[in-house]
């Protein structure tokens, strides 16, 4: 038991070193349950869209603001995450 809890404490630690923002671009996740449009939140945010995909409610925004991430989900992003998880969410199916 004990071996488990560690094991997943470690990779909840590795998991959010990896997806946590760590630059001025981000991956924004709105809420698509509720009609949540992306570039709605990065707006209101003060943000700028860089690149859009597939799904209107998962975008890459851009700020030099540091408190862009908290801003994003003051206005309805319900993830915002590093930039380089975007390739995946992004590409669009041909």
């Amino acid at each position: 038991m004990v071996i488990a809890a560690n094991a997943a404490l470690a990779a909840g630690v590795v998991l959010a070193a990896y997806v946590l923002p760590r630059s001025s671009y981000v991956v924004v996740v709105a809420a698509p349950w509720q009609g949540g449009h992306a570039l709605n939140v990065i707006a209101k945010a003060g943000g700028s869209l860089v690149s859009s995909g597939r799904y209107d409610w998962i975008a890459v925004a851009h700020s030099n603001e540091r408190d862009f991430p908290v801003r994003l989900m003051k206005h309805g992003a319900v993830a915002v995450l590093d930039h380089a998880l975007a390739y995946g969410c992004l590409k669009r199916n041909s």
